[in-house]
């Protein structure tokens, strides 16, 4: 059981989530071009990528209503807004994300899925306005698991300390296969860039999964960032390699 923050560490935490979130709101879509994608990925706009596609489940419908995120730190907003907008749910603009939380009749524990539990004590009008100063910092999961739970999906979250790779594999083969109704199955997974070989600019980064090849053991990442980042295929074995990360999370959403 994890030990609890004394009144100062609370502070501290607080003044450095607000503190990054003001810096981080500054910032721009970054100019100049995608980077080089790495020789272990499968760029999906190359003939290649193409032709894996073409072989693998795809949910067509996810691919369709991929967003661009609309700030360097929105990769959770957007990723988690592709699913709701493949069910034709939620709002339209990424900004306006806190707003399923101001519509709610009850808020979850949203200040808690920051580790600021005390603030889930605050006025609804007050957790809406932090809410929407803190996403320039990033959203965790557990954010978007609170976030999609209220526009009716059932949520759950699972990481590389609850399931190994083969239960990995199996989640996405029952949400990529020729048996299952694709379209009501998502699976978003945050994933060290590192190990796949693309450049970090911050910590993990989160992404709906949109196919499987299962011959080849590649998944479909559908890149949120697409400024900086193509939509790539990446074998699985490189994006669970939980020794050079340290992690790996994954949502699953059902409809």
């Amino acid at each position: 059981m994890p030990r609890a923050q004394t009144v100062p560490e609370y502070v501290v935490r607080l003044f450095r989530s607000l503190r990054d979130a003001t810096r981080h709101r500054r910032l721009s879509a970054p100019v100049g071009g995608k980077l080089v994608c790495h020789s272990r990925l499968i760029d999906l706009n190359s003939q290649e990528g193409q032709r894996l596609a073409a072989e693998a489940f795809v949910n067509q419908k996810l691919v369709q209503a991929l967003l661009r995120q609309e700030h360097p730190a929105f990769c959770a907003v957007a990723s988690a807004m592709t699913v709701a907008s493949a069910e034709e749910v939620g709002p339209a603009d990424q900004k306006r994300f806190a707003d399923v939380f101001r519509k709610a009749e009850t808020w979850p524990p949203v200040m808690a899925c920051y580790g600021l539990d005390a603030l889930d004590a605050l006025p609804a009008l007050l957790k809406y306005w932090l809410l929407s100063h803190l996403q320039y910092d990033g959203a965790p999961l557990a954010l978007l698991a609170q976030w999609l739970r209220l526009l009716d999906f059932d949520v759950e979250i699972l990481s590389s300390a609850d399931l190994d790779e083969d239960a990995f594999r199996e989640d996405v083969l029952a949400t990529f296969s020729s048996s299952s109704d694709e379209s009501r199955r998502f699976l978003l997974i945050n994933y060290s860039r590192s190990v796949v070989g693309q450049r970090m600019f911050s910590g993990g980064n989160i992404v709906p999964i949109g196919g499987l090849h299962e011959k080849e053991d590649k998944v479909l990442l559908l890149e949120v960032n697409s400024w900086r980042y193509p939509s790539v295929g990446a074998k699985s074995v490189d994006l669970l390699n939980v020794e050079s990360t340290g992690f790996w999370v994954q949502l699953k959403v059902f409809v």
